[in-house]
């Protein structure tokens, strides 16, 4: 199962890439900047994790990211669109509000997965029942928004969402699987130190799910553990 994760150098993509490489699987871990400590001691650990440059905000990078990948297999099996921003503090009220963090957060937390997505569909359209998963947040939940928290975040991940919706239809008749997961509250540089679960928590059930979606589950927003209720869009 050949898979690609971005935001892998930290937190939850890292934690899902470790996941993955526990497979023996060939794994493609992508940062901006995937030579810190942590994802290099993981490709000591890992000899089928191979880490990669690629910033989702830049046509060039991805482009160039293909080509390693392509270099190293003729198909992906999963892609996992992990790499998000937070601008703020999440607790900013519209008047205080710096109004070009909705455009930072929507270039990275939506066009971000749709460049990477269209990159790599080439690969995979020559998978093996395709995935696309995109890590969203039940932030994103428009019908069970009743606070003011995280605008532009939780803007960025509806419009993720939406995304989703929009990409599952496009390749249903493909049987590409499109799927929206929420991690649930962990313990990152994000999400803050009094979440309930660790990062290799949110991993496992998130491997878990992400290796058992079948077709009937694309255009579905799901928690971590893939449970049949559904979150709310």
């Amino acid at each position: 199962m050949p898979t690609l994760i971005t935001g892998a150098n930290r937190g939850i993509g890292l934690s899902l890439a470790r996941a993955f490489a526990q497979t023996g699987e060939t794994l493609f871990a992508t940062a901006r900047h995937p030579n810190g400590p942590a994802l290099a001691h993981a490709a000591r650990e890992f000899p089928n994790l191979h880490p990669l440059a690629l910033d989702v905000t830049d046509d060039h990078s991805a482009r160039i990211a293909l080509a390693e990948v392509s270099a190293r297999t003729h198909a992906l099996d999963v892609l996992i669109n992990n790499a998000a921003i937070f601008p703020g503090d999440g607790t900013e009220r519209l008047e205080n509000l710096d109004l070009n963090w909705f455009a930072e957060a929507v270039e990275v937390n939506v066009a971000g997965v749709a460049r990477v997505t269209r990159t790599f569909l080439p690969l995979l359209r020559a998978g093996s029942q395709p995935r696309i998963i995109n890590i969203s947040s039940g932030a994103g939940s428009i019908s069970t928004k009743e606070d003011f928290d995280d605008y532009p975040y939780a803007v960025s991940k509806a419009g993720l969402n939406m995304l989703t919706r929009a990409m599952a239809a496009e390749f249903a008749p493909e049987d590409i699987i499109v799927t929206a997961l929420s991690p649930g509250w962990v313990r990152t540089e994000m999400g803050g130190p009094n979440a309930p679960l660790t990062p290799e928590e949110s991993a496992r059930s998130l491997h878990a799910t992400i290796t058992r979606l079948t077709p009937a589950d694309t255009g579905r927003f799901y928690g971590r553990d893939g449970a049949s209720a559904d979150y709310a869009w």
